[in-house]
This record gives structure tokens, sequence and C-alpha cells, in this order.
């Protein structure tokens, strides 16, 4: 047999079990001498199950909204980040370098330094925010990917997956002519490409395309691959 990693995102609740029946933490429970401590677990497809309390939480982190964003949707917010290090420990090396390494929860640990030019600049502790801020920025990109793929998965190998059933470019701006929107399927799910045709309002003269996402709207910059590429996606207007 072979041996398979992954993640996913689901739906959970402090519960006990009971006799080989689930009762939330938040609702009545029996007493009883035989109850087992652990979670009531949802998934996607509506499926539930039960999980102890420690392989639960040794297999899934706690999901924070990031209040600063716009929506609900899964995101990872700063104190998600914040929790994630676990522990960190900072020296100084030589007489102007700081080092910082960091112990996050999972038991990976990053290291960071930062220096100054003059000796007679260095402070310590201005070294150590530098170096956490640079940390802080790794385990962001980390549980951001962490959390990409527990919402969208692993994508088979190109040369294993099924047929898209795709469009090309051209179809694409036909579509995005009489109102819809067009995207690829590597994009984040926010990212749709519209056209605009000026109005008496306009500040432009010709028809263009924009990118909307979550940080607003910019006009579209199109690439050679994204051009020609044969898997673009409609979406309704």
């Amino acid at each position: 047999m072979k041996t398979y990693i992954g993640t996913k995102i689901i739906q959970a609740e402090p519960a006990f079990r009971i006799d080989g029946k689930i009762y939330p933490e938040s609702g009545p429970v029996p007493r009883s001498m035989n109850r087992e401590e652990g979670y009531r677990v949802q998934y996607p497809d509506g499926y539930e199950s039960w999980s102890p309390k420690d392989v639960f939480e040794r297999a899934y982190l706690p999901l924070t909204v990031n209040p600063d964003l716009r929506t609900d949707a899964p995101s990872i917010s700063r104190q998600m980040v914040d929790d994630f290090i676990l522990e960190t420990w900072t020296q100084t090396m030589g007489d102007k370098t700081t080092v910082v390494r960091a112990l996050l929860r999972n038991g990976f640990e990053i290291v960071e330094s930062s220096a100054c030019v003059s000796a007679e600049n260095y402070d310590e502790k201005l070294g150590r925010e530098i170096c956490l801020g640079k940390i802080k920025d790794k385990v962001w990109f980390l549980l951001g990917f962490l959390l990409q793929t527990a919402v969208h998965g692993v994508k088979k190998a190109e040369n294993d997956a099924k047929p898209t059933g795709g469009v090309s470019f051209g179809l694409a701006l036909e579509a995005m002519k009489k109102g819809k929107g067009a995207r690829l399927p590597r994009w984040k799910p926010d990212v749709v490409i519209w056209a605009q045709y000026p109005n008496k309002h306009s500040k432009m003269t010709a028809p263009y395309l924009y990118v909307e996402s979550l940080y607003g709207r910019v006009p579209w910059k199109e690439t050679m691959i994204e051009l020609f590429s044969e898997d673009w996606e409609i979406v309704e207007g």
C-alpha cells in the first residue's frame, strides 16, 4: 500500500460519545461513567462521524475568520498566524546581527536574521521585531497554502486529469461581450474577468477588460499563456 498525505475543511463541535451515541457538549448530556470526550465532525457532503479529542486536535486547526475582509469565506487571520507560533528564541550574533528561531505548532521551525550596518546602531529588540515580521509572513503563506488545499483539494497531474470542458479565449471573449465573465480554473475563486464599455461618465474611449477580485477592480494585463489557454470557464453575470 502507498502512503498518502492530505487535508480537508470540515465543521465540528465538542461532543461526548456514550454507548455509541454522540451528544453535543452544548446540549443535554446523560450522566455516565462511560462517556468519551471528543468532537462531532461533519464533512462537506453531510456525512457525520466521531473523533476522539486528542486525535482531532492533532489533525485540525481552528479557522478564525479574518475580520479585515469583506466576507466570512475561509481565510487566514492574524490571530491564526500568531497562535501557530508556539515558541521563539532570540540571540545576537557578532555585534550587529539578530537571529530569531521560531517553533511552530506542527514542529516545523523557521529561522530569520536581521543586521544593521553600524554596530553602534544595533538594537536587539528592533532586530527581533524585524525577524518576527519575516517569520509571520512565512507562516501566513504556509497557512494559506494549507487552507487552499483544504478548500479546493489536490488536482490530478495533467496527464491523469479528465477533460475540463473549458473553452478557448476567443469563445470566452465572445461571452464577455454579452455580459458574462470568464476565468481560468487555476485562479483563485474570486478572480473573474469582465468587459467594460465606455459611457458618458467613463474616461475610457474604447471597450476594455478588467479583473475583479476581493481587492477590487484593475485593468486586465493578459499573458500569452492565458490567451492560448483552452480551459477558460464562463461565469454568469
